[in-house]
C-alpha cells in the first residue's frame, strides 16, 4: 500500500509521509557511507604525506630528532586506517552536508530551497574552519600543555596510535561545533527561537558550553578552554546573525505589504 502524502506545515507544500522520510534518510546516509569509503580508499594512497601533516605540531615540541612510535604490530596499519579514514571524511564533508539539507529541504519555503547550495557551502566553510582552528591554535596548546609534565624522571614515549586518537577527537570536536551559528540561525528561521530568546537564555548557554567543552575535549584544562571560548564567541555571533535576520525578514514583509519596517 503506498504511503500516504502529508499535507506538512502550512504554505509548505505536501511531503511524504513519516516511512517515506526515513527511506529517503536512509538512501542518503548510505550514499554518504559510499562517498566516503570511496574516498577513504583513494586516500590510502597519501597517507603518508598526510600522517606527516598531522604529526607536526607535536614534532615542533619535542626535542630535536624526536619521533612518534608504534608499540603493536596491528598500530602502524590502525594509524594508516584512520588517516585513511579522516580524509575520507573531511573530503567527503562538502556531498555529505549537502545530502543532509537536501533531506530538510522539503519542509521548507520554495526560496528558503534556493538557498541551500549556499547552507551547504557555509556548513562546508565551518567544519573546515572548525578543523583549521583545531589544527593552528588547539593542538599546539594541548600538546604543549601535556608536555610540560615530563621531566627528567619521565620522559614521554608519544605512540602514533594514541596521539591519532587525541587527534581525531578533537578536530571532530572543534569541526561539530563550529556548526552553532548555522544551526540556531536555522531553527531562529524555523520560528522556534530568536535572538531575544538567545541574550535571555545566555547565562544558561555559558554553562552548557563549559560543560560540552567538558565533555569533548580531553582531561585538560587548556583544550577545554579554548573550545569553550570558541563557543563562546560563536554564540555572540548567533544572536547577531539571528537578530539581523528577524529584521531582513520583517523588512521583506514589510516591502510585501506596503508597511514600513521598524528602524
Amino acid at each position: 500500500m503506498p504511503d500516504r502524502e502529508d499535507p506538512g506545515p502550512p504554505g509548505r507544500g505536501a511531503g511524504p509521509s513519516f516511512l517515506g522520510h526515513l527511506a529517503e534518510l536512509r538512501r542518503r546516509l548510505i550514499a554518504c557511507l559510499v562517498a566516503v569509503a570511496l574516498l577513504t580508499v583513494a586516500s590510502w594512497n597519501f597517507s603518508g604525506k598526510i600522517l606527516a601533516l598531522v604529526v607536526r605540531p607535536v614534532l615542533r615540541l619535542l626535542p630535536e630528532g624526536g619521533s612518534l612510535f608504534f608499540a603493536g604490530l596491528p598500530d602502524a596499519f590502525s594509524v594508516t586506517f584512520k588517516v585513511s579514514l579522516w580524509s575520507g571524511v573531511i573530503l567527503g564533508a562538502p556531498f555529505c552536508l549537502y545530502q543532509i539539507w537536501a533531506f530538510v529541504s522539503p519542509g521548507l519555503m520554495p526560496e528558503e530551497k534556493s538557498k541551500v547550495p549556499a547552507l551547504t557551502a557555509l556548513s562546508l566553510a565551518l567544519f573546515l574552519a572548525g578543523v583549521a582552528f583545531a589544527y593552528f591554535l588547539a593542538f599546539p596548546i594541548t600538546f604543549g600543555f601535556f608536555l610540560r609534565f615530563s621531566s627528567e624522571a619521565m620522559q614521554p614515549l608519544l605512540t602514533v596510535d594514541r596521539y591519532m586518537s587525541l587527534v581525531m577527537s578533537l578536530a571532530l570536536a572543534f569541526a561539530i561545533s563550529f556548526q552553532l551559528p548555522l544551526a540556531l540561525t536555522f531553527l531562529a528561521r524555523l520560528g522556534l527561537i530568536d535572538a531575544a530568546f538567545l541574550r535571555k537564555r545566555r547565562a544558561h548557554a555559558v554553562v552548557l558550553i563549559f560543560v560540552m567543552a567538558a565533555i569533548l575535549t580531553p582531561p585538560d584544562v587548556a583544550s577545554q578552554v579554548i573550545l569553550a571560548a570558541a563557543l563562546l564567541a560563536l554564540y555572540e555571533l548567533s544572536v547577531f546573525l539571528v537578530r539581523r535576520q528577524a529584521k531582513a525578514a520583517g523588512r521583506a514583509q514589510a516591502k510585501k505589504t506596503g508597511a514600513f519596517p521598524e528602524p
